[in-house]
Parts: structure tokens; C-alpha cells; sequence
């Protein structure tokens, strides 16, 4: 089943290639989002995020976590919504995707699309977010993907500040979305708000806690395991050696280290790519407009 599906995106994608950009990119957004609304609907797990938020890291520690813990094969990691076919005691996972998801969002709460389901909202400083999506959309990024997602096709004479205030992938629009996370979360009953920063110093504790909202719960040892088998620094040297063999871990140009999807991982590091003036203006936004709930103003920073 997996290699049929594999098969069939293959020929889906050869067939496409032959139509101009803007047909090609609508039809792939539509399949898209025939997918991701039938995996929505199917899954006991949701996990959302803005991009470069720690999903792909969430995805290869739940992916290690049931592989491991029932004995499956190890080319599965990452593809967390193949699992639970392969075992039905494994929680049906799904990471939501973020230009489908955000319309959900972005509706009444609680969204119906998600009452019934466990829901992880994944969190990180705004700032964070930005200064590592900038670099992935420059160095990183298929032309191809910065199509479909509608990112910047050439940042090279744009300088970070103006990413996060003039994109639309700035700042703002990540504010909004946070926001909204925010309210859905908070009428939502089996929902929780994970942020990058405690996945960074209580990785096995926070591993824990998903798994049993989904009613899931693992051992400690299965918890270390899947933590450590997912650390940053092996999942830096996987990237390097395309061990799993897919996009989501694959190094643009290994000579520079800002390529990588597994990039810097640092906490609040940020600080190091603007300059005073643009900080102050930076938090000012976001301790004016994001929900302090989240715990990044600069006051609780």
C-alpha cells in the first residue's frame, strides 16, 4: 500500500511537470488538500505548527517512538501517517499541514475538524522562527516548494528585519496564527501547547506528555530512546548522510551549515542576526500583539 501511494505521487508529479507554473502549483494544492482533509479527518493525533517550529523534529521522535516500540521496520521514520495501517495499536498521526490547517484555525472554536481529536499546538519564539525560515526559503527551498507555498523566490537583496516585517511569512502573520492557536487550544478538551524551547531541555518529558494525551502512554525508556535516537546532533548527521532518504532531512549543500534543515537549534538565538535598533521594533510587535499565554514578551523572556 505504501509503494502503490509512493508509485502513484511519483507518476502524479511527471504528469504535472509538463504544465506552466500556475496550473501546475492549483493542482498540486488541490491534491494537497484532498489528502491532508481525508488524513484530518482519519487521525487520533493532530499535531499543528508554523513551519520551523520543531514539527519535522516532533514527526521523527513520534515516527522512532512507535517504530521502535512495535517492532517495525526502520525505513517507515519519518512517515508517522503510515504507522498506525501497519499496527492499529499504534494512534492514528497526523502533522497538520500549515496552509491547511490555518484556515481551520481561523474559524469558530473549537473547529469541529478537531473536537474529537487530540491536539498538540507546537510553539516557539517568534523571532526563532523567522530567522530559520529565512534561511530555509534562501538556502534551502526547491524552487518548486517556494512555488506551492508561496514563499520568497530570492531573499538575496532582502535583509532579515525586512523578512519579518514586510513578508508574508512575517512576523504578523505569524502573530495571527499563534493567536489563533491560542483560542482554539483553549476550547479544545484534550488539546495541550508544547514549545520548541521545553522539546530543547525536556525532551523525554515532553515526548511523555504527548503520548499519553493521545491516550498512548509510553515508558520512560521508550521515551529516552526515541529522544536520543532523535537528538539534534544525530539528526544533523542523518541529514548529512540522507539516511532516511527523504526531503524533510536532506542537506541543500553540505559545505553550508545554513542550508540545512537541522540548522542551528538554538534557543533565542535569534538575538545573533538583528541589529538593536530592529529588536526593539521586532518585541515591541510582539509584546503588543501576541498572546502573552505563550510566555514571549520580552518582559517574560
Amino acid at each position: 500500500m505504501i509503494a502503490l501511494a509512493a508509485r502513484m505521487k511519483s507518476l502524479e508529479t511527471a504528469a504535472l511537470s509538463i504544465l506552466p507554473d500556475g496550473p501546475r502549483i492549483a493542482i498540486k494544492r488541490r491534491f494537497r488538500g484532498i489528502r491532508e482533509r481525508k488524513r484530518l479527518s482519519q487521525a487520533e493525533l493532530v499535531v499543528i505548527g508554523h513551519p520551523k517550529s520543531g514539527n519535522t523534529w516532533m514527526r521523527f521522535q513520534l515516527a522512532r517512538l512507535y517504530q521502535k516500540k512495535y517492532d517495525l521496520d526502520e525505513t517507515l521514520i519519518p512517515r508517522v501517517e503510515a504507522l498506525h495501517a501497519l499496527n492499529s495499536s499504534i494512534p492514528q498521526l497526523h502533522m497538520g499541514a500549515y496552509n491547511y490547517i490555518k484556515p481551520i484555525l481561523i474559524g469558530p472554536a473549537p473547529a469541529s475538524q478537531l473536537v474529537d481529536k487530540a491536539v498538540v499546538f507546537i510553539v516557539r519564539h517568534p523571532l526563532d522562527i523567522l530567522v530559520s525560515l529565512y534561511f530555509h526559503v534562501q538556502k534551502h527551498a526547491l524552487h518548486e516548494r517556494k512555488l506551492f507555498n508561496d514563499w520568497p523566490l530570492d531573499l538575496n537583496n532582502v535583509s532579515m528585519a525586512q523578512f519579518a516585517l514586510e513578508s508574508n511569512w512575517g512576523l504578523r502573520p505569524l502573530i495571527s496564527f499563534f493567536n489563533d492557536c491560542m483560542r482554539q487550544q483553549s476550547m479544545l478538551s484534550r488539546s495541550m501547547v508544547l514549545s520548541y524551547e521545553s522539546m530543547r531541555s525536556q525532551p523525554v518529558e515532553s515526548l511523555m506528555e504527548v503520548a499519553k494525551l493521545v491516550g498512548a502512554p509510553v515508558s520512560l525508556a521508550e521515551a529516552e530512546e526515541a529522544t536520543a535516537f532523535s537528538s539534534f546532533e544525530n539528526l544533523r548527521k542523518a541529514e548529512v548522510d540522507n539516511r532516511f532518504n527523504t526531503t524533510r532531512l536532506r542537506a541543500a549543500n553540505p559545505e553550508d551549515p545554513d542550508s540545512f534543515k537541522v540548522r542551528r537549534g538554538k534557543v533565542f538565538g535569534f538575538r545573533d542576526h538583528f541589529s538593536d535598533i530592529e529588536l526593539q521594533q521586532l518585541e515591541r510587535i510582539i509584546d503588543e500583539e501576541l498572546d502573552p499565554r505563550l510566555g514571549y514578551s520580552t518582559a517574560l523572556s
